[in-house]
């Protein structure tokens, strides 16, 4: 099993990546940092149970992924968008590659549930396979 992703750019691989992530409900930022040596963006989230927060919101537009800690807006188009941005965190990428940690914050295969998930949404009970887009590579560049 693969211990890195990368987000498929597509809006299939947007929903396998927030569906199996549980759309990151109540999950709150830990940590945002910028890494000059490799341009890229590392945002560190710990899921906490007591900490009731929304979702994010990702979309497609020019090319580039936009990550969106809200989830108020809605609609997936960019209609909104430069609104948007003044009023929260966001970021652009090119490409996402993500993990699941362990509790020190180190990189782990993927549990196992959370690739094949069981949803009881208000009794109804429905069986969830999520078809990730591992990295082979070793750590993202």
């Amino acid at each position: 099993m693969a211990v890195w992703y990368e987000m498929e750019k597509t809006e299939k691989g947007i929903k396998n990546f927030l569906d199996s992530n549980w759309g990151f409900h109540d999950f709150r930022i830990e940590k945002i940092e910028y890494i000059p040596g490799k341009d890229c963006v590392e945002i560190f989230l710990k899921y906490d149970s007591e900490w009731l927060g929304g979702c994010v919101t990702l979309l497609l537009e020019n090319n580039l992924i936009i990550w969106l800690d809200d989830d108020s807006w809605g609609s997936q188009t960019g209609e909104h968008l430069k609104e948007m941005k003044e009023h929260t965190t966001w970021v652009e990428a090119e490409r996402i590659f993500w993990a699941a940690t362990d509790e020190n914050g180190h990189p782990v295969e993927m549990p196992q549930n959370r690739i094949h998930q069981i949803w009881n949404t208000y009794g109804k009970i429905e069986e969830k396979d999520f078809e990730l887009q591992a990295f082979h590579g070793g750590s993202p560049p």
